[in-house]
C-alpha cells in the first residue's frame, strides 16, 4: 500500500477507505494497521495524510475506537501541515458527540502556530458553521462558555461570523 500511494497519490481516497474498513475489524487488525498507518502518517504525501486524518476522526465501530484514537493521537503529535490538520475538522463536525470540542481546539492550537494555519482554521470553522447543521451553535456555545480558552485560537472576525451564523452573542 505504501508503494501504491507513493507512486499514485490520487489513490489516497482508496487507501483511506481500506484503512477505515480494516479499523472496523477491531483489535485483530492492530498488528497490521499500526505500523502501516503510522508509516503513512509519517512519510506519505499530504494528500494521503489528509485522507487518513478524516478516517481517523470518523465514527467507525466501537471495536475500532481505541486504535482510531491512538492513530489520531500520533497524527496530532507529529503533523504540522495545515491542509492535513484542516482535513480533520469536517469529519469532527459531522461526527459530533463527545470529544469534538477538545479535538477542534487541539487542532486549532496546532494550526494557529502559523499565519496560514490560523487563516485556514478560521475559514474552516466558518465554512463548517455554514454547512453543518448545528455546528455554528455548538462553536458559539464553546466560545461563550470559555472565552479565554478560545481567545488565541479563534480570530475576532470568525467569532462575529460564528455569532451571526448561530444567531447568538459570543463574548469577545
Amino acid at each position: 500500500m505504501r508503494e501504491a500511494v507513493q507512486r499514485r497519490p490520487e489513490t489516497a481516497g482508496d487507501a483511506a477507505a481500506y484503512v477505515d474498513r480494516r479499523l472496523d475489524q477491531g483489535p485483530a487488525a492492530r498488528a497490521v494497521l499500526l505500523p502501516l498507518v503510522t508509516g503513512l502518517l509519517d512519510g506519505a504525501s499530504e494528500r494521503v495524510r489528509a485522507a487518513l486524518a478524516a478516517v481517523l476522526v470518523g465514527p467507525g465501530t466501537p471495536a475500532s475506537g481505541p486504535l482510531r484514537q491512538e492513530l489520531l493521537g500520533h497524527l496530532l503529535d507529529h503533523e504540522r501541515e495545515p491542509a492535513v490538520l484542516v482535513a480533520l475538522l469536517p469529519a469532527a463536525a459531522a461526527r459530533g458527540g463527545d470529544g469534538v470540542r477538545d479535538l477542534v481546539r487541539r487542532t486549532g492550537l496546532l494550526l494557529v502556530r502559523t499565519p496560514l494555519g490560523a487563516t485556514s482554521f478560521d475559514r474552516a470553522l466558518v465554512d463548517l458553521g455554514r454547512h453543518v447543521p448545528g455546528f455554528a451553535a455548538l462553536v458559539a456555545g464553546w466560545l461563550a462558555d470559555a472565552p479565554q480558552e478560545w481567545a488565541g485560537v479563534v480570530g475576532p472576525s470568525t467569532r462575529r461570523m460564528i455569532e451571526n451564523l448561530a444567531d447568538a452573542r459570543v463574548p469577545a
